[in-house]
């Protein structure tokens, strides 16, 4: 069976011991992390806002605003952009549907997952992982 898979970006390859997977995943976690700051920011100017004026809105906002903020970044954090993932590391592998695309979720021992996104033909991707053979349980 083949064990390459395409993306939208990049490639998906399950080798003998290991998966590779080429897309832009590192990109993507800068970019999260950076709208989290931006959050950050605007949550700061908010409180700053309310020590100036004294109304009430602002330091709530602002207090909303930064509690998203720091969720987002402590959620980018737990996320792994790693390209090649030892199949001793995979807890359990599954393919959601989220919003109209199809999310390969790989769940590592060390409770970090790595998602790979843009993939072209999610039921045979899904196939091919529950004929795969891992002495851990794949979901």
């Amino acid at each position: 069976m083949d064990n390459t898979f395409e993306l939208k970006r990049g490639k998906l390859v399950f080798e003998q011991d290991k998966i590779v997977i080429t897309d832009d995943a590192k990109r993507q976690k800068r970019a999260r992390i950076l709208s989290a700051l931006f959050l950050l920011v605007m949550g700061a100017y908010e409180i700053y806002r309310f020590t100036q004026r004294s109304e009430d809105q602002f330091l709530r906002s602002g207090l909303m605003v930064i509690g998203v903020g720091l969720i987002l970044i402590v959620l980018a954090l737990l996320v792994n952009v790693q390209n090649e993932i030892d199949l001793k590391e995979v807890k359990s592998m599954k393919i959601k549907h989220i919003f109209f695309k199809e999310l390969l979720l790989i769940k590592l021992k060390n409770n970090r997952t790595r998602q790979v996104a843009g993939i072209y033909n999610a039921e045979r991707l899904e196939t091919y992982i529950q004929t795969l053979s891992l002495p851990n349980k794949l979901a």
